[in-house]
């Protein structure tokens, strides 16, 4: 998937791209085979790169050293997104006139839709809902083109883009979040620096969705969630986010077992973690997919 992704971005034409490839502690072998894949793939006008990292610092950690990385190369923009992407060679100019033409946006991203068409977001909101949060129009028809742009309360860290200068400035993202909730945590801090977090109808985007963690539904998954929900809770939340929290995640949590007890009980354990202070970090990954940390 790291290497489709890559080859989409290659095929872009209208923007000279630096691309650069995060690896999170794969080890040793996976890291050779990425690189062997990426010094077989033709550049044209664009520059690849591969940065492996010693230890797992998760989305955030991987994304912030991205950042750097920018900065340092002087890279005024940097497009985030997940390997498990399916990109149009047309979507990232859309993104970029945005940035360059309304200094009041922070961040901006396209509707992103699951393969079948339907949508995964069209950005994404806080609210008195379930995980306190929800993606916008998620398994809905996308929204017609001329339904926006549009404000919302967050974008995915499936795909957004920033000015490099402000990504850094408001700190990257929150390696304490380490994966999950990351993106609702810099839109936040993004929106309290006075900036809109926009999203654009006509650029679509493909995401399989949770192939970091398992699934939608994995014990990973609902784990680093409801524990990182927690945290945003304690750092950003109003009464009413908390009351929906207590209703949705708590008092009716013994429905979550219909679905799965293994994810159930991760959900309890994240919660209680959260509650407790943990954060959230690549021991807790190793521990659910039953590697050594």
């Amino acid at each position: 998937m790291t290497l489709q992704c890559a080859r989409d971005l290659l095929a872009i034409t209208d923007v000279m791209l630096s691309i650069v490839v995060l690896d999170n502690n794969s080890g040793a072998g996976e890291v050779a085979q990425l690189q062997q894949g990426i010094a077989d793939m033709p550049r044209g006008q664009h520059e690849l790169h591969v940065l492996p990292f010693a230890e797992n610092f998760g989305f955030a950690g991987g994304m912030n050293r991205g950042i750097e990385f920018a900065a340092r190369e002087k890279i005024p923009f940097v497009l985030v997104l997940n390997n498990d992407m399916r990109l149009p060679s047309d979507f990232v100019l859309p993104l970029l006139d945005v940035l360059r033409n309304d200094p009041a946006v922070g961040a901006v991203g396209p509707t992103v839709v699951h393969p079948d068409g339907t949508v995964w977001a069209e950005g994404g909101e806080l609210g008195f809902v379930p995980n306190g949060l929800r993606l916008i129009r998620h398994g809905q028809k996308p929204s017609d083109v001329t339904d926006g742009p549009a404000e919302v309360g967050f974008l995915t860290g499936a795909c957004m883009m920033m000015r490099t200068e402000v990504a850094g400035g408001v700190g990257g993202f929150d390696r304490n979040y380490f994966m999950y909730w990351e993106d609702v945590a810099i839109s936040s801090k993004l929106r309290r620096r006075g900036l809109r977090i926009v999203w654009l109808p006509w650029v679509r985007v493909e995401h399989l969705g949770g192939q970091s963690s398992g699934g939608g539904r994995s014990p990973l998954r609902k784990f680093l969630m409801a524990c990182n929900a927690v945290r945003y809770l304690k750092a950003h939340g109003s009464v009413k986010a908390w009351a929906g929290w207590l209703l949705f995640d708590v008092l009716l949590w013994p429905i979550t077992f219909v679905m799965g007890p293994a994810a159930a009980w991760a959900k309890m354990r994240g919660t209680m973690a959260g509650l407790s202070g943990h954060t959230a970090n690549a021991n807790d990954v190793a521990r659910f997919l039953g590697e050594k940390a």
